[in-house]
């Protein structure tokens, strides 16, 4: 027997040996540690995990697929021998890398589209001898327009050519025709939900797939929170930059490694940036769960720290550093979604100092995104009611801002559990409502505008969703009329998006005084935005001079982008 075969016999042992250990171990209560595995590219680890005694030597190698060859090691292992071993000191992750076998001389060229068309090869093929021409025709489907190429390749020419000396990969986006801009100016800012990605199944890919890409001028990413230390903090790793996209799933087609730091929505939002400069995206830190601590973290004492650590983790890009997860290029600006100052939300914790705390803390962000770049965004999400925004200095606070997203819904809901049935986003105020006469969105940005607030730095608020009550009284057509139930919706009591109200099939009616839009079947209501009370309100901003759309949010509209093409049409 020659030496190569008995160490092959030795290396087989080992492992089987190795395999029985850990059932003995435990069994024996020695400490133990857990060894795991992962791949990159096309092979495995042999062992791919186990459970070993403590500090013992470990023999793993990395096995490749045809076609495939090993690399390199990452993780607990580091270098490119194979076989090897691993000192089992403590719990252990390893990462094989494999490498695709190619050819010396010919290079591969992959592609990918984003919206609706195709794009030809000539030559054709998708492996080309090096050196070779290959020209790319973009050919969009009826309804749709090339836009521009990504990649390997970019600008807009159409055909355009391209050099094969390494592997290469373009991507051509398409835009449906006839999606208007926003007028200069004018901003259009939509929330993405940081949990949509889940049971909605919406991720950013959808932004451009149902060409609101072309109408959006930020994103609200929603949230961020606030940690028992007062610090800015993290609410969903997972969602927020460790969830691996695939081709299919990624907003440009190219599917993230197991090697990069920043993956997820993160990554993902990065990546739109990219393709769509006329798009920034903000972080929204706060919202209804996540506002009880801010009452504590705007205190002089706390003020300044709070801020540093919110700039720090979002505007730098320290997400988790210990990991490697940093990267200053995701972010442009600040949003911050307090509700409410001086006035119970989801909790009470408040007191009446946070009227001029809210200004200062407003003032020092301000002062600490300065330092870094003047440029970066400053913007809060503020109620409607009176009630509340009463307690903000909205005649100082603006100074500080670029904008206020004024929050013109929910002014009724689920929580007047028997009604009256109402409009809960109308534009303007009814002498015909018995219950709630002054309130509207009007009412709201007619106060603002008397406290002192620029016209052009309010953003009207208007919402993808509606609410509803059942067991309605059939009169009047359901509106003002007592409920003596809330109807289910798909995530929640009382509410449900508009791109499934739409669907429903129940007859609409429109209250001109208002400018409001409900649907009703004789027993259940609900209130929401269709295209006509947008076309209404995107006027009144027009006329009034005011900064533009809010709207929450993007996983609400439907797959055609309606409302906010809607939107579009209408600045």
């Amino acid at each position: 027997m020659n030496a190569k075969n008995i160490m092959k016999i030795s290396f087989l042992a080992s492992i089987l040996l190795l395999l029985m250990l850990p059932a003995a171990l435990q069994a024996r209560g020695a400490p133990v540690s857990v060894l795991t595995s992962e791949v990159s590219g096309s092979g495995s680890i042999n062992p791919s995990g186990g459970t070993y005694k403590k500090n013992n030597m470990v023999p793993i190698e990395a096995i490749a697929d045809t076609g495939w060859h090993f690399d390199h090691w990452e993780g607990d292992l580091s270098g490119s021998d194979n076989p090897t071993t691993i000192r089992m000191t403590s719990d252990k992750h390893v990462i094989a890398f494999f490498s695709e076998d190619t050819v010396p001389g010919e290079y591969t060229l992959t592609s990918s589209v984003i919206g609706n068309g195709s794009i030809s090869f000539d030559p054709s093929g998708g492996i080309y001898p090096e050196g070779t021409s290959v020209q790319l025709q973009a050919n969009p489907a009826a309804g749709w327009e090339f836009s521009f190429w990504e990649g390997d390749l970019t600008g807009s020419a159409n055909p355009a050519t391209i050099t094969m000396d390494t592997n290469k990969q373009i991507t051509a986006h398409f835009t449906e025709e006839g999606t208007p801009p926003p007028a200069a100016g004018k901003e259009v800012v939509g929330y993405f939900i940081q949990w949509g990605v889940y049971r909605r199944d919406y991720h950013v890919k959808n932004i451009v797939t149902s060409g609101s890409s072309d109408t959006l001028t930020i994103i609200n990413y929603a949230f961020a929170g606030i940690g028992d230390d007062l610090k800015c903090k993290i609410l969903d790793p997972y969602a927020d930059y460790n969830n691996r996209y695939d081709a299919d799933e990624s907003v440009d087609g190219i599917a993230d490694t197991v090697a990069q730091p920043l993956k997820g929505n993160f990554n993902q939002l990065k990546k739109l940036k990219a393709m769509y400069p006329n798009i920034k995206v903000m972080i929204s830190i706060g919202g209804w769960s996540e506002s009880d601590k801010f009452s504590d973290a705007a205190l002089p004492e706390n003020r300044e720290a709070f801020v540093n650590s919110c700039i720090n983790m979002f505007i730098q890009g320290n997400f988790d550093p210990a990991n490697g997860v940093v990267d200053p290029g995701v972010f442009d600006g600040i949003d911050i979604d307090w509700e409410y100052p001086g006035a119970c939300g989801a909790t009470c914790n408040f007191r009446p100092e946070d009227t001029q705390n809210f200004t200062a803390l407003m003032a020092e962000f301000r002062r600490q995104l300065d330092t870094i770049d003047p440029n970066l965004l400053l913007s809060v999400a503020t109620p409607a009611s009176e009630e509340y925004y009463q307690k903000i200095e909205l005649g100082q606070i603006h100074q500080y801002l670029n904008w206020i997203n004024l929050m013109a819904y929910d002014f009724h809901g689920s929580w007047e559990k028997n009604g009256p049935t109402n409009h809960h986003a109308n534009l303007y105020a009814s002498a015909s409502d018995p219950f709630s006469p002054s309130l509207s969105a009007d009412t709201a940005i007619q106060g603002y505008l008397t406290a002192g607030v620029p016209a052009d730095k309010l953003i009207l608020g208007l919402p993808f969703y509606g609410r509803g009550w059942a067991s309605v009284t059939n009169e009047n057509n359901g509106l003002y009329q007592y409920a003596g139930r809330i109807p289910k919706g798909t995530w929640e009591k009382g509410i449900e998006d508009y791109k499934v109200l739409k669907n429903k099939g129940y007859p609409g009616f429109w209250d001109e005084e208002t400018q409001a839009y409900w649907i009703f079947n004789g027993n259940t209501f609900w209130t929401y935005d269709n295209t006509q009370s947008i076309a209404a309100k995107t006027s009144y901003i027009n006329d009034l001079g005011l900064g533009g759309v809010m709207f929450w949010e993007l996983s609400g509209d439907d797959t055609e982008g309606t409302l906010i093409h809607a939107i579009g049409s209408g600045l």
